[in-house]
């Protein structure tokens, strides 16, 4: 079942990001064709463009929980013992898991109060909530991806343990 859900959830990410990208990109050029070429613009474009590419980098970097792209010190985790290592990957590991669950449930609060609101973007007139929908959209795909990692590493013995075995997606 996870392995079904953990690629629904890859494809779901890529597609949203590859897609969200091509349209800001598509959208900012056509807006600076127009802008320089004909001497008029697009209203909207410019917000759209911004939350186009606000969506791609946040479905980007839940992406990149799967794949083990973040950034660690894993000079460090490379110089420890493997029992060591293991422990101190487990322990950093919760702290992302807690930050990303803070971020879920902040996100959520705030599309609510956008909700309430009812207030909506001024040049395209889309309501905020479905705007700031993302982040805790993304933030629970990154949060699953870290649990599954959670996982991962829990049932590896200590002697056994390696960051790459854990941490990188073949």
């Amino acid at each position: 079942m996870f392995d079904r859900l953990d690629r629904y959830l890859e494809i779901f990410s890529t597609t949203v990001m590859m897609i969200t990208m091509s349209l800001a990109t598509l959208v900012a050029f056509i807006n600076v064709v127009l802008r320089y070429g004909f001497n008029m613009s697009l209203s909207w474009a410019g917000e759209m463009t911004s939350y186009l590419f606000i969506w791609s980098a946040l479905f980007g970097a839940a992406y990149g929980f799967k794949i083990g792209m973040h950034l660690g010190v894993t000079i460090v985790i490379h110089k420890l013992k493997p029992k060591v290592a293991k422990v101190v990957l487990t322990f950093s590991l919760l702290i992302i898991l807690g930050y990303l669950l803070a971020l879920i449930v902040w996100g959520y609060n705030f599309c609510v109060f956008n909700y309430e609101l009812e207030q909506s973007s001024v040049d395209m007139g889309i309501p905020f909530w479905i705007i700031y929908g993302c982040v805790p959209i993304t933030m629970g795909i990154a949060a699953y991806q870290v649990i599954l990692k959670i996982v991962k590493l829990l049932k590896v013995p200590g002697d056994e343990f390696s960051y790459d075995m854990v941490m990188k997606e073949h």
